[in-house]
């Protein structure tokens, strides 16, 4: 079937609807190389375990490079997301480079540092201080293996401001994970 094209401008419109072609701005932002991802997962966390991503979002400029995030969180059994903002990075877990969604890019993030960390996970626990609690839901034991729960909305991170994204697990042999994926967007 040929495609229905405007001759003038270009633009491709669907074959029923007659409406224009598109896609939502934060795929667009995956084509650019500007997506990025963090994973971290424990595959059999003890009761009270951990996994944590410690993000701290891109400095003060004058046009500002702003994270859009949205986070993934699974567990097996029982647990709890914890999202807590303004904290100060100690110690402990992993230094992390982002993935960048699109493969072929050359781009690199602007995210200023990323670090994963846990019970069970090299580099151990992330140890920090300070922040504020914004975000806290849990996930009750009936939840299937492997499931998991999407925020949908996303977050847009403050300037120069840590946080740290953290799955608690609520049950013994629980299997849990926490996946960070953001694109970058400069402020017109």
């Amino acid at each position: 079937m040929a495609k229905n094209r405007n001759h003038v401008t270009g633009q491709e419109y669907d074959n029923l609807f007659r409406i224009p072609v598109g896609i939502d701005v934060a795929h667009h932002e995956v084509h650019e190389g500007d997506t990025y991802s963090v994973v971290a997962t424990d595959a059999v966390a003890a009761s009270t375990d951990t996994v944590q991503i410690y993000l701290l979002a891109p400095a003060v400029a004058d046009r500002q490079k702003r994270m859009h995030l949205v986070l993934n969180h699974m567990g097996s059994g029982a647990h709890t997301l914890v999202v807590t903002e303004g904290i100060t990075f100690t110690s402990g877990g992993a230094a992390y480079v982002p993935i960048n969604r699109r493969r072929d890019s050359a781009n690199t993030t602007a995210t200023q540092a990323a670090r994963v960390g846990g019970d069970g996970l090299a580099g151990g626990v992330l140890v920090y201080a300070g922040g504020t609690i914004i975000w806290s839901e849990a996930m009750g034991s009936g939840k299937a293996a492997g499931g998991q729960s999407r925020g949908t909305e996303e977050w847009i991170l403050a300037p120069n401001t840590g946080y740290i994204f953290e799955v608690i697990s609520g049950a013994t042999s629980t299997s849990i994970g926490i996946s960070a994926t953001w694109y970058e967007h400069t402020d017109i």
